[in-house]
């Protein structure tokens, strides 16, 4: 039926879902309502794959001319929350580049991944061109200092799990380690990093999903050891644990 939200589930909270339009329809109808002068703009997400479930929301780049900042909002339209991203096209590629350097692309992949809902001069295309091109090119390569940065910490994090007594703290310690170890692992392969469910997809797209796995396996009440074999090979490709000898200047006051 037209208007129908195929995936349409109800929240924990016992509330229905009141959207009376399919994602890439309330996306157009804000765009039409909000920003009728937008150059570009590009929703994102699982709205944008036909993936979202009753919690997704809409995520949304608008590049227009004339803001005094760029900036990022939060509201919901036509029932759908919304994550707003205002930009110029300065802004824009300088968000990029920032995201870049920190090896976390979601304007990259809203931009090339997502879909484009409106091109008024070219610069969609243009853009969309660009961000391709910078994500499959892959992060750039991790400095000696950073990779030191990150095998002390996953080390560090590694002795506390390793000495752990309280199953609790063995929890926590293995919880740090998971995100600690599994950045390191894609750091080292020179894949893009992400947060969250983001860090998991970029895990299984580099062949490390036994790290996720030994992890679950912990959590349930298993051995821990195949944990720490996981986090002590990402180590060693890594160049190893790091303890002694490392040093970093407070930067000057």
């Amino acid at each position: 039926m037209p208007g129908e939200i195929r995936n349409a589930r109800w929240y924990p909270n016992g509330h229905p879902l009141c959207r009376d339009l399919e994602p890439v329809a309330a996306a157009q109808d804000l765009l039409d309502e909000h920003f009728p002068l937008a150059r570009a703009a590009f929703l994102g997400g699982s709205a944008a794959s036909g993936d979202y479930t009753a919690n997704s929301d809409l995520d949304i780049i608008v590049i227009i001319d004339g803001l005094p900042g760029a900036y990022r909002e939060t509201f919901v339209h036509r029932g759908w929350p919304v994550e707003l991203f205002c930009h110029t096209v300065e802004s824009f590629l300088d968000f990029v580049a920032r995201d870049t350097k920190e090896r976390r692309p979601p304007l990259l992949n809203m931009c090339a991944e997502g879909r484009m809902m409106l091109d008024a001069d070219g610069t969609g295309a243009r853009l969309r061109a660009e961000a391709r091109v910078l994500l499959d090119a892959g992060p750039p390569p991790a400095t000696v200092t950073e990779l030191e940065d990150r095998r002390y910490a996953v080390t560090d994090m590694f002795e506390d799990l390793v000495s752990a007594r309280d199953p609790d703290e063995l929890l926590f310690a293995a919880a740090g380690l998971l995100t600690g170890a599994g950045e390191l692992a894609l750091v080292v392969r020179n894949r893009w990093l992400g947060h969250g469910k983001w860090l998991l997809r970029r895990l299984r797209e580099a062949g490390e999903g036994e790290l996720v796995d030994a992890y679950r396996s912990l959590v349930r009440g298993e051995d821990p050891r195949w944990f720490a074999q996981c986090v002590e090979r990402v180590l060693a490709s890594a160049g190893g644990r790091l303890e002694a000898g490392y040093r970093r200047e407070a930067p000057p006051r």
